[in-house]
């Protein structure tokens, strides 16, 4: 009995100190929102460094009600040029499963102050074809979600409000309200856990057009070559009962990408 006594003494100072602990840092966030607003978060997120250039290569899954639907594996090549003659970032995909949409391939060039432009190439192509979307040419894997549409937002896109500080799976985290400009974004808004230290998202929530909670993306985080990249996410859409799956298999970073790379006709003469 009296060692019972002892051992729930120890749980209630441990407890005890875990949760001053956590209040410390949640007081320490709160020190930090004097001096910070949701711009500014954003435009760290935004702005973190990502290297020169990157190569990633990428598998997804997707799930209807727990079962597998669709899968497929891409690889993409992305130069970053952080605002340098117009430009955030040049990228090329190339879809290399499954069979039915392999050989495909899309060129994006996201500019600082314009719509993004967009090129597709089909291996039985003669040219690369220029688009204004890119959606209806996707495979089946990306049909509920897609970074391009829901991550890779440009940051004038969005106004950002600052909510507030709290923990995150132990992390301290700013919490941020992104509400998009132009109605061609599909959520209604997005809420994103930031992470105070590394400027990096451990999760944003979606939400639909009528202020209802849509989908969300939670995001597992690795380091290479001293950078931050995603190891793996989950994409739950909390109206269905979807799920996609993100893995990144293999990441490389500063590997001389030539701007050469990333036009259309690099598009058309790249062979698989």
């Amino acid at each position: 009995m009296h060692k019972q006594f002892i051992h729930i003494i120890v749980i209630a100072i441990f407890f005890s100190a875990f949760s001053l602990a956590a209040q410390e840092k949640v007081k320490k966030g709160k020190d930090k929102e004097k001096l910070i607003d949701g711009l500014k978060i954003m435009t760290m997120v935004s702005e973190r460094d990502r290297g020169e250039d990157y190569i990633i290569s990428t598998s997804w899954r997707f799930t209807d009600k727990g079962s597998e639907r669709h899968r497929m594996k891409y690889t993409e090549r992305r130069k970053n040029y952080r605002g340098k003659d117009g430009f955030i970032y040049k990228s090329v995909i190339r879809y290399t499963h499954p069979p039915n949409v392999q050989k495909r391939s899309f060129l994006t060039w996201n500019y600082k102050s314009r719509e993004k432009a967009y090129w597709y190439f089909f291996h039985n192509y003669r040219n690369a074809k220029r688009a204004t979307n890119i959606e209806f040419l996707r495979p089946p894997a990306e049909s509920d979600f897609s970074i391009l549409d829901y991550v890779d937002v440009n940051l004038q896109e969005e106004t950002h409000r600052l909510l507030r500080s709290e923990l995150y799976k132990d992390e301290l985290c700013y919490v941020v309200e992104s509400v998009p400009v132009k109605k061609n974004i599909k959520y209604g808004k997005r809420i994103s856990w930031i992470d105070q230290d590394n400027w990096i998202p451990f999760k944003i929530e979606y939400f639909d057009k009528k202020g209802e909670l849509w989908k969300t993306l939670s995001i597992t985080w690795q380091k290479i070559s001293g950078l931050w990249f995603w190891k793996r996410a989950v994409v739950e859409n909390m109206q269905k009962q979807y799920k996609t799956f993100i893995v990144f298999e293999d990441v490389r970073v500063n590997v001389g990408l030539d701007n050469r790379e990333f036009t259309k006709g690099a598009l058309e003469r790249k062979r698989f």
